[in-house]
């Protein structure tokens, strides 16, 4: 993970090969997969942040896991470790304030992805 500190952000976070060998190259296909990612994290996001905030462990472990094969598929590998340690911590029910932590991670990861997978998008027009 290369680390922009002029900016703060993360870069190169996500690479949709996966995504594309997958489907063939399907332009539309892949357009329209960018398109549920965005939807599902739009929801993800606010409702991982809310179970946090709730001290909701059974839906924190829910979400994360959930998560994993949506960030897998857009080839986002480096938000794993995050979402499988906030897995771990909503399975065991302990340490909300790590898992605070680790949502502030996936909050500036996903916030990259995003800006890169719109980016790509654009190529798949």
């Amino acid at each position: 993970m290369i680390i922009n500190t002029s900016e703060n952000c993360i870069e190169n976070v996500s690479d949709i090969s996966f995504l594309s060998e997958m489907v063939g190259g399907e332009k539309e296909v892949i357009r329209q997969i960018m398109d549920a990612f965005f939807n599902q994290v739009a929801e993800d996001l606010p409702s991982i942040s809310n179970a946090i905030s709730k001290t909701d462990y059974v839906t924190i472990k829910r979400i994360a896991h959930s998560m994993k094969s949506s960030a897998a598929i857009m080839g986002i590998s480096v938000v794993r470790p995050v979402m499988e340690e906030m897995e771990a911590l909503g399975t065991s029910a302990t340490n909300i304030d790590r898992i605070k932590e680790l949502n502030q991670k996936l909050i500036l990861i996903y916030s990259q992805a995003i800006d890169e997978i719109k980016k790509e998008k654009l190529n798949y027009v």
